[in-house]
């Protein structure tokens, strides 16, 4: 029986499937909460850990039923009609999720509830992709994998990426990460955000307006923005045929913030 004097937290974990997140078995392996995560975060928060009581479900199981009473709801999508009839104590929604345009227009959302983002959970694994794709491109990996596909046993060289330069477009958890990775190697890192304040670890940081200055100078350019209505193709046509021949572009942010008809041409 659940005490009243706890916050109520539903989380609901999705099986995979094309039509929600995670779409693969893969994937849902990697994202479920399971026991013993929530477990493990309870031994390393247990201060927060006495204040709760916490419904681990899957789909819409026991949805129904638990939001009746839940305060707070840990998920990547819901059912969002009538939310403030089927949760009325509902205070709280973590999207698992650095993004949340997959709900958006926000007008079901009744007052009084706040929607938060995975903020920062994932910037250790997005360091780590960002600098795997950067390090892929220059040691020519795509143009390797492909001759190998074809039986052309061709030698294809590559320098050091000391020295190299990479701008980094949007430098929040996960773009300072990478930036950071990339510092360890030796490379000259150019940060764009909105605010252009210097970041610990990038050698300058600039703002968007300051980005077709900048983008000459790219080996590299990675994307790691959110979607908004300053960003949607801000990668766009112009912007791409300002880097250099060769430049390698790596988007670990959203689709959308590119131009990715005008990448096909341009390529």
């Amino acid at each position: 029986m659940m005490c009243s004097d706890k916050l109520r937290v539903h989380v609901k974990n999705n099986h995979a499937s094309p039509e929600t997140f995670p779409p693969t078995k893969e994937g849902e392996a990697v994202f479920t909460i399971t026991d013993a995560r929530f477990q493990a975060a309870c031994d390393k928060y247990p201060d927060i850990a006495r204040q709760i009581e916490v419904l681990i479900d899957w789909d819409l199981d026991r949805f129904s039923e638990s939001m009746q009473s839940a305060d707070v709801l840990v998920t990547w999508d819901l059912p969002t009609h009538d939310l403030a009839r089927v949760a009325p104590n509902l205070q709280w929604i973590h999207i698992i999720g650095a993004g949340v345009e997959h709900l958006c227009p926000m007008n079901w959302l009744p007052d009084g509830v706040t929607v938060v983002n995975n903020r920062g959970p994932h910037a250790a694994k997005g360091g780590e992709f960002g600098l795997m794709s950067i390090l892929m491109l220059h040691s020519r990996l795509p143009a390797i994998i492909n001759n190998q596909k074809m039986a052309a046993w061709s030698s294809l060289f590559s320098g050091s990426i000391v020295d190299q330069t990479v701008v980094i477009i949007g430098i929040g958890h996960i773009g300072a990460t990478i930036a950071r990775r990339c510092k360890m190697l030796e490379m000259n890192v150019i940060g764009i955000s909105r605010h252009g304040r210097p970041v610990s670890g990038i050698d300058s940081v600039c703002t968007s307006k300051d980005l077709d200055s900048v983008l000459p100078a790219a080996d590299f350019v990675v994307l790691a923005a959110p979607l908004t209505v300053e960003t949607r193709n801000l990668f766009d046509c112009r912007r791409q045929a300002l880097t250099k021949p060769g430049a390698g572009i790596v988007n670990i942010g959203r689709a959308a913030t590119m131009d990715y008809r005008a990448l096909v041409e341009n390529l």
